[in-house]
């Protein structure tokens, strides 16, 4: 071939090599894809039986997640679980009350979500509840069901007590007259199904005296079970649990204008 009158160079393309380059630069491209996709993926968190544990001696709490190469780290000190943390190989037997916190972890993945058991040592103390009573469906056993020292199921007719009333209140008989560490209230959310914790939680003495106060709000937040713990440092011989209710579901509700539900299944005095 000739250009302007000059033989052109002749460039000799060894189509084999060609090719075996450019499959490895697609391999190269393709494994760091890969990589970095994988290490954009959070791992699921540990499953365990009850994020709430009532016990009178000890209790021992199971986590399990079914990963290889992936590892469960825990804390009891309240700080969030980290690489450092010591990894769970059996089951964690607590004593006393404690928060236990799980993470899961594996090389090339982000960290799971933190998951956080709550375990409250109860003593028998309370003798009676008196005061406004559930409404149904969710009313299954009475308000025994707030002192029986068992944890609501993911199943909100299993354990739980469904209040829609904007005044609720509850008088709490202790057996007898003792000093009070602590007194606890397991509430659940979730906004989807219109439940909502309250707008106050007040506790107050026999005598008319605050115990303690919470306060909340209606912004939208994740499905949680919580317990709410008041510090006493009292003797007292019971006491009364008032909660004030939203009146209806905010504005950013799918339902609002609707009443919403308050859910409690649990009421313990450490």
């Amino acid at each position: 071939m000739y250009v302007n009158g000059v033989p052109a160079k002749c460039i000799h393309i060894n189509l084999l090599q060609l090719f075996k380059y450019l499959l490895l630069l697609s391999f190269a491209w393709l494994m760091s894809v890969d990589q970095y996709a994988q290490e954009s993926i959070q791992l699921a968190s540990p499953q365990t039986d009850s994020t709430a544990v009532y016990f009178k001696r000890s209790a021992c709490v199971r986590f399990e997640f079914r990963q290889q190469g992936a590892v469960i780290r825990y804390s009891l000190n309240g700080n969030e679980p980290d690489e450092k943390s010591p990894i769970y190989k059996e089951p964690i037997c607590l004593s006393a009350s404690g928060i236990i916190k799980a993470k899961s972890f594996a090389p090339g993945f982000l960290p799971s979500p933190t998951i956080k058991v709550q375990c409250v040592k109860t003593n028998d103390n309370i003798e009676s509840i008196e005061g406004s009573l559930p409404e149904e469906p969710y009313n299954k056993d009475g308000l025994k069901t707030l002192y029986d020292e068992k944890a609501g199921s993911s199943h909100t007719k299993d354990g739980w007590l469904g209040f829609r009333k904007d005044t609720l209140e509850w008088k709490i008989q202790l057996a007898k007259k003792q000093k009070a560490k602590n007194i606890h209230i397991s509430l659940l959310q979730s906004q989807g199904s219109w439940i909502f914790y309250p707008a106050k939680i007040d506790l107050i003495s026999f005598e008319g005296k605050i115990l303690g106060k919470q306060l909340f709000n209606s912004d939208a937040r994740p499905d949680e079970k919580n317990i709410f713990s008041f510090s006493i440092n009292k003797k007292i011989s019971g006491f009364i649990i008032r909660v004030k209710n939203f009146s209806s579901l905010p504005d950013w509700h799918t339902g609002k204008g609707n009443k919403p539900w308050l859910f409690i299944d649990e009421i313990a005095v450490e």
